[in-house]
């Protein structure tokens, strides 16, 4: 490989990086695709690109499947959220689901000797001894 197919392959990948983010803020973001059907375009435009070479010496034309395949990964990368693995998850979202403890209807929280009803001295609590 030549210095010239390196500086061709690098020029078409900004170009491509450059036009998917701008048709991704302009068309791509509204319209709804199945992220299935765009990788099995992908994949299509990525074999293309392997049956190319065999027709044709023009270096060009070698390269435009390999973009459009590209394009379309990045579409499908961006549909089913491999382009958000690695990024920071935000902090300020609320979460939908709040934790609360179980009720516990029958535990008494502060429970003092003068609150329980005093029936008859053999029959009181263990749990509160007469002071003297």
């Amino acid at each position: 490989m030549n210095w010239n197919n390196l500086l061709v392959i690098f020029v078409m990948s900004i170009a491509i990086f450059i036009l998917y983010s701008m048709a991704n803020i302009y068309y791509l973001s509204k319209v709804k695709v199945s992220k299935w059907v765009i990788l099995v375009v992908s994949l299509v435009f990525l074999f293309i690109g392997l049956i190319i070479p065999a027709y044709t010496d023009n270096v060009i034309i070698h390269y435009i499947p390999t973009a459009v395949f590209v394009f379309f990964f990045l579409w499908y990368a961006d549909l089913s959220g491999l382009s958000s693995i690695g990024a920071p998850k935000n902090k300020n979202a609320k979460s939908s689901a709040t934790i609360r403890p179980k009720a516990k209807p029958n535990k008494l929280k502060y429970a003092d000797e003068k609150d329980i009803i005093k029936t008859n001295a053999k029959e009181k609590s263990k749990l509160f001894k007469n002071k003297q």
